[in-house]
């Protein structure tokens, strides 16, 4: 990648610590379909004698997530536990061009999973940042979603297939 060449949406990842009975595992959930981060800060006015103006307030960051509910993917089914047992959440947003990023704890406030007939069924996530944000490099990356059936092989052969 050459400097100032534009991202991608796809190179960012959210990854997602989930604890269970043999501990914590991090894991990216699978098949992905969009993720925001929101920083944002309240605003307070100053007005004295000396001055006037806007100074900042609180901070506030927020995450979301969203992507299709896949067979075998253990994140939507810890998510709802951790949620019911008031857990909060490690998430971690990747560069995968680099595999830095950063990662803080999350509550957790709203995990919408949606099927509707027709289409693919679908999770959302949103969560607010509790403390701060930590920076991180990642040696290598959890394995997202498997191949379908069949498509295993395609590594061998670049993806080719011979008629």
């Amino acid at each position: 990648m050459a400097v100032g060449e534009i991202y991608k949406g796809e190179e960012f990842i959210y990854l997602v610590e989930i604890t269970g009975q043999n501990g914590s595992t991090l894991v990216r959930p699978f098949d992905q379909t969009g993720g925001s981060t929101s920083i944002e800060t309240d605003e307070i006015e100053i007005d004295t004698k000396d001055r006037s103006g806007s100074s900042h307030g609180k901070v506030t960051q927020t995450v979301s997530l969203e992507g299709n509910i896949t067979e075998g993917d253990p994140f939507p089914k810890a998510m709802v536990r951790m949620i019911r047992n008031k857990e909060y959440v490690k998430i971690y947003e990747i560069d995968t061009r680099t595999n830095e990023g950063e990662y803080g704890m999350y509550m957790v406030s709203t995990f919408d999973r949606e099927y509707e007939n027709g289409d693919n069924s679908t999770y959302s996530l949103e969560g607010t940042l509790f403390g701060t944000t930590k920076e991180i490099q990642l040696d290598e990356l959890p394995e997202g979603a498997p191949p379908l059936e069949g498509m295993e092989d395609d590594e061998n052969d670049g993806g080719n297939e011979t008629p």
